[in-house]
């Protein structure tokens, strides 16, 4: 009978060795796995901050009235206990630009009156009104532009060495739109 043999001095080694390896692949994923999850849940808590800063904003916005500047905001988050978190918000005055108007104007233009494809060609006493009406849009498109605002929201939080930003837009539309008349060429803004 033979007598069982044991693993020889480099077996042991080499299976240390391999094993090494791989533990150290595996560290390095569990490593960057937890990485990650803490990630996570900044850009969590970020996101659910970012909300709520962006209704109370609304909502200070619709208390004090639309202004008729730009304004800009910020602060941090001490006070919901998250003091590393900070916010800054840009309330702007929406301007829409004379090429945008004139663009809107000319596919109007285009899909009523365009040749044969125009959709009133034809019925001419709709025609006659309709350039009246055409030349009220950009009025109106003023007026609209007076009633809304637009609120760019950047939250930030540490990650590593630097500072990350989570960016949120909303619109705000004034709440007075039962007084609101798109054809008056009066300021909308007291």
């Amino acid at each position: 009978m033979t007598k069982p043999r044991g693993f020889t001095l480099l077996e042991v080694l080499l299976a240390l060795a391999i094993l090494a390896s791989a533990l150290t692949v595996l560290l390095g994923t569990a490593a960057n796995s937890s990485q990650q999850a803490v990630f996570a849940n900044d850009l969590t808590i970020a996101s659910q901050l970012a909300r709520s800063k962006m209704i109370d904003i609304e909502y200070e916005i619709m208390e004090e009235g639309f202004d008729s500047t730009d304004q800009q905001l910020r602060g941090d988050f001490s006070r919901e206990g998250q003091p590393d978190y900070t916010w800054e918000a840009n309330i702007q005055v929406v301007e829409i630009p004379e090429s945008a108007k004139e663009e809107f104007l000319a596919q109007i233009n285009t899909q009523l009156f365009g040749g044969d494809q125009g959709a009133l060609q034809g019925n001419a006493a709709f025609s006659a009104m309709l350039p009246m009406l055409i030349a009220e849009l950009p009025t109106m498109i003023n007026n609209i532009g007076k009633k809304v605002r637009k609120v760019d929201l950047v939250i930030e939080f540490s990650r590593g060495s630097g500072r990350f930003p989570l960016k949120v837009s909303q619109y705000v539309i004034d709440p007075k739109l039962n007084e609101f008349n798109v054809f008056d060429d009066s300021p909308a803004l007291q």
